[in-house]
């Protein structure tokens, strides 16, 4: 876990936190590290967990799936980004979603239950509750942001939804998308081949360039 010191110490969830103070407070959510091949799943919808999962190496997709097996992606997380936090937190809610690691993932699990019980915490751990406080608001605000791709009616109108805000945040007109075309068309609950077309003619319209996961907005 020694190697995975830096990711953790600049993760938003231990922001503040001194290096020093990071093994102690480790050991407090009793941390354990759980390494997951490409397209392996770490958790499947209807189970219950009792600890939230930081990537420390690869990523995880967020899935909602339906009864024939359909995959809707909701959230993609990279390095230094925490999942299940709600889950950890209730424990008897049975998961709403599925995680998968698409390209391999290595993932250190938090009992953040612990930092709810006690009489007394370190300066430390009350450092680490109020940065996880400010993440599950950022994830409630991405979540709404994500309602309004999704509220659009046409395919045109999310895709154009979706690369606006990514534009706006990445601070560009040129821009790179974390997803390939599969998983984009999950993302945004759309037809893979619909999605294709419609991408084709935006660029024919001259309302878009893209190579991939590249985009430039015109």
């Amino acid at each position: 876990m020694d190697k995975y010191l830096q990711i953790i110490a600049s993760s938003s969830l231990f922001h503040g936190i001194a290096k020093t103070e990071l093994a102690a407070v480790l050991k407090h959510l009793d941390a354990q590290m759980k390494v997951y091949p490409r397209n392996g799943f770490i958790w499947r919808l209807g189970e219950r967990v009792t600890t939230a999962g930081f990537v420390v190496a690869g990523s995880v997709h967020i899935l909602r799936e339906d009864y024939w097996g359909r995959q809707n992606i909701l959230a993609q997380l990279g390095c230094g980004h925490l999942f299940g936090e709600v889950y950890a937190c209730l424990q008897q809610v049975p998961l709403t979603v599925s995680v998968a690691a698409p390209n391999g993932a290595t993932v250190i699990f938090l009992d953040l239950k612990r930092l709810l019980s006690g009489p007394s915490r370190s300066e430390a751990e009350s450092r680490l509750l109020h940065n996880l406080l400010l993440l599950m608001a950022e994830r409630n605000f991405f979540l709404t942001q994500k309602m309004e791709y999704l509220t659009k009616r046409t395919t045109r109108e999310k895709l154009l939804a979706y690369l606006s805000e990514q534009a706006r945040l990445q601070q560009s007109n040129k821009l790179v998308i974390p997803f390939n075309r599969q998983q984009l068309a999950d993302f945004l609950a759309v037809d893979r081949s619909a999605m294709s077309g419609e991408l084709s003619k935006m660029q024919a319209d001259g309302l878009i360039r893209y190579q991939k996961n590249k985009f430039e907005l015109l």
